[in-house]
């Protein structure tokens, strides 16, 4: 029996967590016994079944926990497995410690592998994270999609909690600022819903009052501009968000993975990106393309908060006012965004986690 203690939820982790052990139990092996942290939020048989598969639990069996860091010394396993969640590139020393005490460490990256190499770990395993193609994928031709762009405008889309570290009011700021001429019809679904941050509507809001836009509920107006604040947690299909756009936005200063992003990626749609930390592993330069790349810096003096990578917010914005200027050059990217991410899919992961288990049990 393989032990998982992870959170099921709705956020990032959460949906990786239960997207890595589905597909685990679905092409590898069906012993898996769950210890939700601190309950599933949501699941469907297959979650019961594997909870319920926790009254089998013994020590002598390998046990993963998937969580941050200083939470992974609450949990027992021969071997002792940590899936710690982080998106710096220096981790603190009670963190160090707790890792310490861990027989095997993994990384969904080769980023997050590095950093705790640089710190003296010889014990780390690469897992990556992935994508369901049969949720995940592209449906409209390239002819389709110039289409309903006369039809109804270019349409953008960015997935990611409203907070400092995903560069969200650098984006929502970049892309009012590429709309300032409103020749073009543009929409933007801004679905930035931050559960630990009472306000993140509010400051979405005041961006887009200062830009003179009209409010009625999560829509906001300016001329040929639309865009949509949703104001809950994600919760229906985010593939048919995707598919429904025609560009991503994303600009993160650190991440551990970001799945929303390459989701999207898998859906066809040309995005805008960093290709720091984590989604460094499919933001690939020289296979993903150089003009949708928004760079971003770090160093001694450009350092910004808890050592994020800071973007060229100036350039973010002419990248996007490019894409608005001449979309049918940027759509024609989609196969090269997709090759991108093409093998990062979870039937691999599984497989790769499967692997490694054989290996160090």
């Amino acid at each position: 029996m393989l032990n998982f203690f992870a959170p099921i939820n709705r956020l990032g982790y959460g949906i990786f967590n239960y997207n890595l052990i589905s597909a685990y139990d679905q092409y590898v092996s069906k012993e898996i016994a769950l210890f939700p942290i601190p309950d599933a939020e949501f699941g469907d048989s297959s979650v019961q079944r594997w909870i319920s598969n926790g009254k089998w639990f013994k020590r002598s069996d390998p046990s993963i926990m998937i969580f941050q860091a200083p939470w992974l010394n609450h949990f027992s396993g021969t071997p002792m497995i940590g899936f710690p969640i982080f998106e710096l590139d220096e981790i603190p020393e009670y963190d160090l410690a707790v890792l310490r005490g861990l027989d095997f460490v993994l990384q969904a990256s080769r980023w997050g592998k590095g950093v705790l190499e640089k710190h003296g770990f010889k014990n780390v395993r690469l897992v990556p994270g992935g994508y369901d193609p049969a949720l995940f994928h592209r449906e409209l031709t390239l002819e389709q999609k110039l289409e309903r762009i006369q039809r109804q405008g270019i349409s953008f889309v960015h997935v990611g909690r409203f907070e400092p570290r995903k560069a969200s009011g650098e984006i929502l700021h970049s892309f009012l600022r590429a709309c300032d001429e409103g020749k073009e019809k543009v929409n933007f679904c801004f679905h930035a819903c931050n559960p630990f941050d009472d306000r993140w509507f509010e400051k979405s809001q005041k961006i887009l009052l200062g830009y003179g836009f009209t409010q009625n509920g999560p829509h906001f107006t300016r001329g040929n501009t639309r865009v949509l604040v949703p104001q809950e947690r994600f919760k229906a299909d985010p593939g048919k968000l995707y598919q429904i756009s025609d560009f991503g936005i994303w600009a993160s200063k650190g991440e551990g993975w970001n799945l929303p992003l390459i989701e999207c990626l898998a859906c066809g749609l040309p995005c805008l990106t960093t290709n720091n930390t984590g989604q460094g592993d499919f933001i690939r330069e020289n296979v993903y393309p150089g003009e949708l790349i928004v760079k971003s810096h770090q160093n001694e003096t450009t350092r910004v908060g808890s050592y994020w990578w800071p973007i060229d917010e100036q350039e973010l914005t002419q990248k996007i006012k490019s894409m608005i200027r001449d979309p049918e050059k940027y759509l024609k990217l989609e196969n090269q965004c997709f090759e991108s991410v093409r093998e990062f899919t979870w039937e691999n992961s599984a497989r790769k986690l499967g692997e490694v288990i054989k290996i160090i049990t």
